[in-house]
């Protein structure tokens, strides 16, 4: 069986999050593991930290603007608060959808 690790990275703005983020995946990606990077910052910097370069960063939609995914994957509908919703959704199988 494989195992699957999920980080999340959060905090206030400015303190290195996506810093983090970018080198944690190089890390993970230099030790021979698979690693999906999903940028939740509606700023979507971590594309470029990644060292992507910037008209391909340009094409990525943020996440945060899938709505449809969102819902599909959590219930939760952006913009509405007070429901109940998965705060462990599926992901592993995203990148193959896009």
């Amino acid at each position: 069986m494989i195992s699957l690790n999920k980080i999340a990275i959060s905090g206030k703005g400015g303190v290195g999050k996506t810093t983090l983020a970018a080198l944690l995946a190089h890390i993970y990606v230099g030790q021979g593991r698979d690693v999906v990077a999903i940028d939740a910052d509606p700023a979507g910097g971590l594309a470029a930290a990644l060292g992507f370069p910037p008209d391909l960063a340009k094409q990525l939609t943020p996440i945060a603007e899938m709505e449809a995914l969102i819902y599909e994957r959590t219930g939760a509908k952006p913009g509405t608060y007070g429901g109940f919703f998965s705060l462990t959704p599926r992901v592993d199988d995203i990148p193959d959808r896009f």
